[in-house]
């Protein structure tokens, strides 16, 4: 059975592809004189290299939920620190993987720019998650302002390599994203099991439309790759 990583290097190869524009599409023959029958094909391939870059980008931000909720319920169930710990383990190579597919769109400040604070942004969600296993609120409060501080560090990355994304629109909506991550955590915690499912399910519908925004918002800024 294949490992999560290998799928996540899996992805983040067909974006390292996509951002050095040798992701595969329709090769046009040397001896094809019609033009039309050409540039059909130039526009099928954008097409394609449109489509996968969206699909590629949702089977990652939809990976960092599932890691997510993964670690979340481990620690609230109180499971041994060796299944948290590889439970970590998974959620931060989604992370790197995240930031590295940024590098292989926008280069290396970039990719490094975004890693730091995004790592740091699952360690305080997972310091909140913590924090509702033990009951602690004092420590949720702290944790969830440590998590906005980053949140809103990788806002500002993001705006810097696409425009189109405002950096407050973008806070907004990592805000609400871990906003249901931490209600379900407090839901699964409190044994509400239906409802913190229902939330986590919320929490993957939403991720997607991220993904959505963010691919295009991509093609946007990068046409001559797309």
């Amino acid at each position: 059975m294949e490992s999560k990583t290998s799928k996540l290097v899996a992805i983040v190869a067909v974006l390292v592809a996509l951002g050095l524009g040798l992701f595969g599409g329709y090769m046009i023959g040397n001896n094809m004189d019609d033009m039309d029958t050409n540039e059909s094909a130039a526009t099928t391939s954008q097409s394609t290299k449109q489509a996968d870059l969206r699909v590629a980008m949702n089977n990652m931000l939809r990976e960092h939920v599932t890691s997510s909720l993964v670690v979340t319920r481990n620690i609230v169930d109180g499971a041994s620190q060796q299944k948290i710990d590889g439970a970590k383990a998974a959620q931060t190579a989604n992370a790197v993987a995240i930031a590295t597919a940024v590098g292989s769109i926008y280069g290396k400040d970039a990719q490094d720019a975004i890693t730091a604070p995004f790592v740091e942004h699952i360690a305080q969600s997972n310091n909140y998650a913590q924090a509702v296993a033990d009951g602690d609120t004092m420590a949720q409060a702290t944790a969830l302002t440590a998590l906005r501080a980053e949140l809103r560090k990788v806002a500002t990355v993001f705006n810097s390599v696409i425009p189109s994304l405002p950096t407050d629109t973008l806070y907004e909506a990592l805000s609400a994203h871990e906003d249901l991550l931490n209600q379900a955590a407090v839901e699964y915690k409190a044994g509400n099991f239906e409802k913190a499912y229902e939330i986590e399910n919320e929490a993957l519908v939403q991720i997607s439309g991220g993904a959505e925004a963010i691919s295009g918002g991509i093609v946007e800024s990068k046409p001559d790759m797309f």
